[in-house]
């Protein structure tokens, strides 16, 4: 997992000139390849949205093995938004990135958290069961 994060931290950086760091706490592991995937595909598009919308300057990626759980962490020094009414309107509107990633979390048996505020950037955080 640790290096498609960091071929996908370094493909952003070149197309986006974003400073995107990946940072690995804890012994690494492997974990079942679905949960790689399910976990790559939460940071892709979590790095998507900091390249699409943030204005983020940098990005940090960390990852912390825990002896029965593994936490991604993304987060970007961008113009963050406000959490309950950009939920609210990118269902509506059919933009489903963060819905998207809630659901991938869940299928690991695992949980997301969003933090943003306005002016504060945000922080993409799922934990999962390993």
């Amino acid at each position: 997992m640790l290096s498609a994060l960091e071929w996908l931290a370094s493909d952003i950086r070149k197309l986006s000139g974003i400073d995107i760091e990946l940072k690995v706490l804890g012994t690494e592991r492997r974990i079942a390849p679905e949960a790689e995937l399910v976990l790559f595909r939460i940071a892709q598009e979590a790095l998507r949205n900091v390249w699409r919308h943030s204005q983020a300057a940098k990005a940090v990626i960390t990852v912390v093995f825990q002896q029965d759980s593994v936490r991604l962490t993304i987060a970007d020094n961008g113009k963050g938004f406000d959490l309950q009414q950009r939920r609210g309107d990118l269902t509506r509107e059919g933009r489903l990135g963060l819905a998207g990633m809630e659901e991938r979390a869940r299928l690991l048996g695992g949980n997301l958290t969003i933090q943003s505020a306005p002016g504060e950037g945000a922080t993409i955080t799922v934990e999962a069961p390993i």
